[in-house]
This record gives structure tokens, C-alpha cells and sequence, in this order.
């Protein structure tokens, strides 16, 4: 038993140490600084990357938290018009990349677009610039990412005890003080959780930032990389971005704290009902937040698409789809196989500080940005290329860099995180007794992985690689700078023309995209349901 269990440890650690390796990667740069465009950066660019990302973070984070948790609330503890459907269409705009959102209002609301002419035409008022200053940026964001806190904090508003909200009833506290001094605190560890992985989205986009022009250390990375070429400074840019980040994830652990919430009912009845002019004003509230971040903007990629679909489509979007759907579902693949294998229950793990430190580094992709991947590996095939090592009489560098199993990697490292936690969630559930009982029947332990835990994780397997599947889709900056030649995917088509401003020829690629990601969700929802009616 300890040599099996010696076996697994090491082979868990090298997987686990494998998918973290762009961790260390990016670590190792500052032992090979450019000292002359560092300091050119340092002086002249730092600061301001600094305080416009910290104020698009406190901006974002405030957004998506008020909004994500009140509407959660709303559709959970009050029943008004159109609450079913509603729920539900709130989690759309997840499927929705930030970057297509950004696209459809600059196309709407910028200058030359027909709101403003509008405006200057019939109205008489004088036009704005929609890029000056962070407020349009912020609200796209919050627009597009309030349904992380949405989803989780629902999903705890769900388990809270609806006992406690009518004992709090009976002694005389309005609805609002109920929110604030019961329903709020028990959610706090959900809410929290929604908003750091929020700023950590925030943190890791490219495509709305430069389509606004506004700059981050997103913006700041791919300069480095693209205008200096120099893969060094990118990569130390790259590491005080792991520090924002890891210092993020540190705050929200210890905001927490060690407090721990249970409850174990599940709330059904709505504790409040919201009839006439109030019923009628939040469903609008409800409604217009879903027309806003989603079908607003779908009808305008409609408009447009159907006005271009001539021009645009052609043949070269059969490979598009192609190429995406190889990489979203090989990607998608591996990710959970390796998460499976991190999470599968055992008496090895038991008690193992070693084994669970190197599961917890390897679940850090989610805090990289996808940049930050991308030049960690960049770096790393840099510097093996200086060792010019071969293999079959080819350079490492040339059969590694520019290759699909590169790409594939760093999204298996970057969403490995999300299968992991899901995956997990799942093992967490079975009960010792199903374990003991098929070893008192003498099972072997690969039998007990297949008929037992494989069957009872399904759940979490499926969910986990749908929602990897969503975020591989929509991954841009990853794409952007590791694709292989000829590779592009509709994420890139999208970009591209958007950058331009040929708004009207985004929309097809856009839409198939947002078509894939709702498909997704809707198969993400079907298994939540039937997860929650099983449990």
C-alpha cells in the first residue's frame, strides 16, 4: 500500500507541476531583466497601467457585486412577474464574449453611430466621446460579468434557511433589513467568491480594453511583446499581474475568514410577493438589466449580420468553426480527464500536505490572465531555444512554438481551475460508506474508479467541461498570441474586424459564437436542474 501510494503521489505532483509550469516560468524571468526598457516602462508607463487598472477593477467590482447579488436576491426571495423566465434568461450574457458586447455598443454609441447622430441630428445636443474616461468600459464590463456573481450568490441565496427570514419577519424587520442583517451576511462567502473570479476576468481581458484604447497591463503586455519584442519585459510585466491577482485571491480568503454558513433548506416558497405597481417595477428593473447585456445587443448582431451576411460569409468560415471546435473540444477533453484524476477520492490524498499544495498550485491558472500564459510559454520556448536542444532533427523550438498542442495547453492550464472546483464538488459528495462497501467486496481500485466514483462525479464532469468549453471558446488574448499558423478561430475573426470597425461584418462570427456559448448553457442548465432535483 505505501509503494502504490508513493507511485501515485509522484505521479499527481508531476501532473499538478506540469499544468502550473507557466507559473514558474514567469517567475524565472526576473532572473534576466532588460534593464534599459524596464526602466523606459517603469518611469513612463507604470504608474498610469497602475491607477487605470485599479480603477477599472474598483469600478467593475462595485458593479458586478450590486448588481449580481440584488438581482439574485430578487429572483429567489421575491416572486413578481416573469420570475421564472427571467432566472433564467439572466444567465445568457455569460455566453457572451466581453469583447462582442464591447463591439455592439461602441458600433451603437460611439461618434459616428446612429445613437449619437441621432442625438446631434433631432435633438440638438452635442456629441460625446464614449471612449473618454472608464465609465462605457466599466459598464460593459458589468454588464457582461455580473452573471459569476449572479449564479453563485443565487445559488446560496437558494440554500438559506427560510426559517430564519420569517423569524426575522415575525419580529418586525422590513425586507430590507432582512437582506442586510440575515440573507446578505449567510451569502457573503458566495458573493465573494463571484467577485473575485470577476476581477480576475477583468484583469485577464485584452479585447475590450483595446477596443476602448484604455490601457492595463493587459494592453501594456502585448506591447511589450508586439511593439518591442521583447519577451523578457513582457514576462515581468506579466509577474506583477500573478501578484495583483494572487493578492486578489489572499484579500477574499481573508475577508472570509474562517466563517463557515450552512443550512440545509432549500428555498421554494418565496418569502415575499411583490404584486401590483412594486411587482410590475422590479420585473421592469429584472427586464431591462436582460435587454441591456443581451437582447439588445443580439437583435443589433442580428441587424447587422443580416445585413452583411452576403458580403462576409464565405467558405473560410467552415474552417473557422472547424478550428475552433477542435480546440474548444480537445481542450475541453484533456482539461477534465486531468481534473478527474486530481480529484478522484483516496486514501493517498488523506492527510497528504504535499498533495494538496501541488493540487492548489495547479488549480492557480484561473488567476493568470490568458496573456500571461501565453508569454509564460512564449518565454519558456525562448529560453529552451538558446539551449537548442533537438529532437529528431528538428529544434525543439521550431516543432514547439506556433503549435496546436501549445495553445491546447495553456488552456488546460489557464480553465483548469473550473473543472477542478466542479469536479470536485462531486467526489466531496460521496459517501465513505459507498467506498468501504466495495472494498469489503474485494473491488480493486480501478474497478471502484469506474463503477463507482466516475458514475457518481458525472455531475460535476459534465458541468465543468461545459463551462470550460464556454471559456475556451471565448479565450482571446491565449489565441491571439500562441495560434498556429493559419489556425484563426471565430474569437480572432471577431477581434479583428471589431478592431477595424467593420462592426456590421463582426456580427456573423460573433453570433455563431453566442449561438455555441447559449447551446452550452442551456445543456449547463438542463444538468443543474437534474442535479438539483436528485440531491
Amino acid at each position: 500500500m505505501k509503494k502504490y501510494c508513493l507511485s501515485s503521489k509522484i505521479w499527481i505532483s508531476l501532473l499538478a507541476l506540469l499544468v502550473a509550469m507557466p507559473i514558474f516560468v514567469v517567475a524565472f524571468s526576473w532572473l534576466l531583466p532588460e534593464h534599459e526598457l524596464w526602466t523606459h516602462f517603469s518611469q513612463n508607463l507604470l504608474p498610469d497601467l497602475i491607477s487605470s487598472t485599479v480603477i477599472l477593477l474598483f469600478g467593475v467590482g462595485l458593479g458586478v457585486t450590486l448588481l449580481g447579488t440584488v438581482l439574485a436576491y430578487l429572483v429567489v426571495m421575491v416572486e413578481f412577474p416573469g420570475r421564472k423566465w427571467l432566472e433564467w434568461a439572466l444567465f445568457l450574457p455569460f455566453a457572451v464574449p466581453a469583447y462582442v458586447l464591447a463591439f455592439v455598443y461602441l458600433g451603437v454609441f460611439d461618434y459616428s453611430g446612429y445613437v449619437q447622430v441621432w442625438m446631434r441630428e433631432v435633438l440638438g445636443l452635442p456629441g460625446f466621446d464614449i471612449r473618454a474616461g472608464s465609465w462605457a468600459i466599466i459598464l460593459t464590463f458589468v454588464l457582461v460579468f455580473y452573471p459569476y456573481v449572479y449564479m453563485m450568490t443565487r445559488a446560496s441565496f437558494k440554500r438559506q434557511k427560510i426559517s430564519m427570514i420569517e423569524a426575522g419577519k415575525l419580529l418586525g424587520a422590513n425586507s430590507i433589513r432582512v437582506f442586510f442583517k440575515i440573507s446578505l451576511p449567510l451569502a457573503r462567502p458566495a458573493v465573494a467568491a463571484g467577485l473575485l473570479v470577476t476581477l480576475m476576468e477583468t484583469l485577464a481581458d485584452f479585447g475590450v480594453v483595446s477596443l476602448f484604447n484604455y490601457d492595463t497591463f493587459t494592453t501594456a503586455i502585448y506591447s511589450a511583446w508586439g511593439d518591442f519584442r521583447s519577451i523578457e519585459v513582457a514576462a515581468q510585466l506579466a509577474s506583477l499581474l500573478v501578484l495583483v491577482a494572487f493578492f486578489l485571491i489572499y484579500f477574499e480568503k481573508k475577508a472570509r475568514g474562517q466563517a463557515k454558513y450552512y443550512s440545509a433548506d432549500v428555498v421554494n416558497k418565496k418569502p415575499y410577493q411583490a404584486t401590483g405597481v412594486i411587482g410590475w417595477l422590479i420585473s421592469l428593473f429584472v427586464l431591462s438589466v436582460f435587454m441591456f447585456s443581451f437582447a439588445l445587443p443580439m437583435l443589433q448582431l442580428v441587424v447587422w449580420g443580416w445585413a452583411s451576411v452576403g458580403e462576409e460569409w464565405s467558405s473560410k468560415y467552415f474552417d473557422l468553426i472547424t478550428s475552433t471546435s477542435i480546440l474548444t473540444i480537445s481542450a475541453a477533453l484533456i482539461t477534465v480527464v486531468i481534473a478527474t484524476v486530481l480529484a478522484l477520492p483516496g486514501r493517498c490524498k488523506q492527510g497528504s500536505i504535499w498533495l494538496k499544495s501541488v493540487i492548489r498550485l495547479a488549480t492557480l491558472g484561473y488567476a493568470l490572465p490568458g496573456s500571461v500564459m501565453a508569454v509564460g510559454l512564449l518565454y519558456g520556448i525562448n529560453q529552451i531555444s538558446e539551449v537548442n536542444i533537438h529532437w529528431g532533427g528538428e529544434s525543439i523550438n521550431h516543432l514547439i512554438f506556433g503549435s496546436i498542442a501549445l495553445l491546447i495547453f495553456a488552456y488546460v492550464s489557464r480553465f483548469m481551475a473550473i473543472a477542478y472546483s466542479s469536479i470536485e464538488a462531486s467526489a466531496q459528495q460521496i459517501k465513505p460508506v459507498f467506498t468501504q462497501s466495495a472494498r469489503l467486496l474485494g473491488a480493486s481500485r480501478l474497478r471502484l474508479i469506474w463503477q463507482v466514483y466516475l458514475p457518481m462525479m458525472m455531475p460535476g464532469i459534465l458541468a465543468g467541461g461545459l463551462l470550460v468549453a464556454v471559456d475556451v471558446m471565448k479565450e482571446l488574448p491565449a489565441t491571439y498570441l500562441l495560434r498556429p499558423f493559419g489556425w484563426d478561430t471565430l474569437a480572432i475573426q471577431v477581434y479583428e474586424l471589431s478592431a477595424e470597425g467593420l462592426f456590421e461584418r463582426a456580427a456573423i462570427p460573433a453570433l455563431i459564437m453566442v449561438l455555441f456559448g447559449a447551446i452550452l448553457m442551456g445543456v449547463f442548465q438542463y444538468l443543474d436542474k437534474k442535479s438539483s432535483k436528485t440531491s
